[in-house]
């Protein structure tokens, strides 16, 4: 049987997983780390880097990088790097393709397929754009799957044996989804989905950024918000703090030499606390809970009903977010699934199941059971058409054909008349969002059916058939009732995605450049600044500092089992920073903070 992987492409960190016997397992990369940094860059000689070569460049040389691209997947937009520009789905190309060759090293031969997550609210371009650099990556990419399907697929996995709704809050780096699940007998069931695709961690870095930018200012009377390089250390001591404070009350910020004046260089040093972090995010963090209750009631269930709130991505970390789902719940949410792993592992059991592998559990053997997942279509999808009011006659207007949080696979259809005298043929003009009016909604594909006979308007009436599957290609059949003359359009491909000669020259650019990249790089790619402007050996001892001083405080207050393993974590991380370990004090550092969250 052939491996398949399942891939989290992530707005800040990308992972990649795969079944082994009956559990799914995250395929670490060459630093030996689990998290990949979706970040690709290219050295000063023009050689390419990704993951964390490329995020060790990013504050060095932030016109050399790219972080944060999957916010432009599904746009025309080109991205510049050096004097280079990519497509959205090259970059992200770049980033799979790194995936793929992590997992081939691993697992010893190779990768051929994958199964992709993304966003539940992402539109059909995005989708599509994702299916692209997946292929652009050398994959064959038959099924994308919603992020928060994929992490109820993860928390599922333990728990086949319960009948219970679960909410699945996705917070990640850069989008934000929702959904409402119901679990029975092996059975997860998607009720409905929900979010935005324009709020993550990265909009929380950026109001930090926004406080740091006016502190400076205030200080030494200098703007540098159009200062790039300042503008990215001040980015990464955002995100640095902003981790901190979700265990600690407070942490200090230290930038020197951020800029030069007549006195000499200018530093920008301040306490920062949670209580500012909180002030700064509350109307972001608090906007979360309209997507919840938009899903609530589509899928027709009260906060009461809600068994468990299962947290996904990194930024649920925040306490804030915990409390406001407190709040609204009434209930702690769930600490069992890691936020960053759920979805990649998620994903590894989608991709086992599409393998062939017919049971997970626990324990294998007669523990392990069946597990089947139903999906919904996030979108309306529908038709422009033109409405009669009275005696005038409105075009642009947005006939429903599918309703959003409809299950998938799914088939409607609706019957249209003419609308003028004589008219002959109709254009099919396909949309989805929730608005009356195309305008305000996305636009998909059209085409044309003709040969309709001639007659008054409303004489002739046409049947549309949306079909829309697993994997969110839909197609549009259409049949003029009077003479049974049909016409059908298969939308695999958007109106922004790549034809197959774009997406042959971008293959082909891809592998290339990967070819010929520098080797899996031992050695940094650049020489960070002495004075502290990269994430070198001082800032992330200042990052362990911080999380062995919370780790020591909480460990005071426990007993048992739980207090012996957190001490033990905390001795076996300051070994490692004696010994200069670094790969140990990374993973140490990531399991003693996994390990806070789960303590809650």
């Amino acid at each position: 049987m052939s491996t398949i992987v399942g891939i989290d492409l992530g707005t800040t960190n990308s992972l990649v997983a795969y079944i082994k016997g009956d559990r799914p397992e995250i395929i670490p990369n060459e630093q030996g780390k689990r998290l990949t940094p979706s970040v690709v860059a290219l050295d000063k000689t023009g050689k390419l880097h990704v993951g964390e070569t490329a995020k060790n460049q990013l504050i060095a040389m932030p016109e050399r990088t790219i972080a944060e691209v999957k916010r432009l997947m599904g746009t025309s937009r080109k991205i510049r790097i050096a004097d280079r520009e990519y497509t959205p789905q090259e970059v992200s190309g770049f980033i799979l393709r790194k995936l793929k060759d992590d997992a081939e090293r691993t697992l010893g031969h190779k990768i051929e397929e994958a199964v992709i997550t993304v966003p539940a609210y992402f539109t059909d371009a995005q989708r599509q754009a994702t299916k692209d650099a997946g292929e652009l990556a050398g994959f064959k990419v038959e099924r994308i799957l919603n992020e928060p399907t994929a992490a109820a697929l993860a928390y599922g996995l333990d728990h086949l044996d319960k009948e219970q709704y679960i909410l699945v809050y996705d917070l990640g780096g850069g989008t934000f989804d929702v959904s409402v699940l119901e679990m029975f007998e092996g059975v997860l069931d998607v009720k409905a989905s929900a979010g935005n695709n324009a709020l993550g961690g990265s909009d929380f870095d950026r109001r930090i950024v926004d406080f740091l930018v006016k502190q400076f200012e205030r200080d030494h009377g200098i703007d540098l918000s159009r200062d790039i390089r300042a503008m990215a250390r001040m980015k990464g001591a955002a995100e640095q703090a902003k981790h901190e404070i979700s265990t600690l009350d407070t942490t200090s910020i230290l930038l020197p030499f951020l800029a030069t004046a007549g006195a000499g260089p200018l530093s920008l040093e301040c306490e920062f606390s949670r209580e500012q972090f909180e002030l700064l995010v509350d109307d972001l963090i608090r906007s979360t809970l309209e997507p919840i209750e938009k899903a609530l009631h589509d899928a027709k269930l009260a906060p009461e009903q809600i068994h468990e709130v299962v947290l996904v991505g990194g930024s649920s970390r925040i306490p804030l977010v915990q409390r406001i789902l407190v709040e609204k719940f009434g209930k702690e949410p769930k600490r069992g699934v890691n936020p960053d792993e759920a979805i990649a592992l998620g994903a590894a059991v989608q991709a086992g199941i599409k393998a062939g592998a017919g049971s997970f559990g626990s324990k294998g053997g007669e523990d392990a059971r069946g597990i089947m997942i139903t999906d919904v279509c996030p979108y309306t999808l529908g038709v422009e058409v033109v409405a009669t009011s009275g005696f005038q006659k409105m075009s642009g207007m947005f006939s429903a054909i599918i309703q959003r949080n409809s299950t998938i696979p799914v088939s409607r259809t609706e019957t249209y008349s003419t609308t003028a005298d004589g008219q002959s043929h109709v254009d099919i003009k396909v949309y989805q969002g929730e608005s009356r009016l195309v305008k305000n909604n996305t636009f998909i594909d059209q085409y044309t059916i003709d040969g309709i006979p001639q007659g008054g308007a409303g004489s002739e009436r046409i049947n549309v058939t949306f079909t829309y599957d697993v994997n969110g290609i839909l197609q549009v059949r259409t049949k003029v009732l009077s003479t049974g003359k049909e016409a059908t359009l298969t939308i695999e491909r958007s109106a922004e995605r790549m034809s197959e000669a774009e997406r042959k020259v971008a293959r082909d650019r891809v592998e290339k450049e990967w070819t010929l990249r520098l080797p899996p790089p031992s050695a940094p790619m650049a020489p960070m600044s002495a004075t502290g402007s990269g994430p070198g050996a001082g800032a992330a001892e200042g990052g362990v500092k911080a999380i062995v001083a919370s780790a020591e405080r909480r460990a005071k207050e426990l007993t048992g089992e739980p207090r012996a393993k957190l001490e033990d974590l905390i001795l076996q991380l300051k070994r490692a920073v004696a010994r200069g370990e670094a790969m140990d004090i990374v993973r140490l550092d990531e399991e003693l903070t996994n390990f806070l969250f789960e303590l809650g």
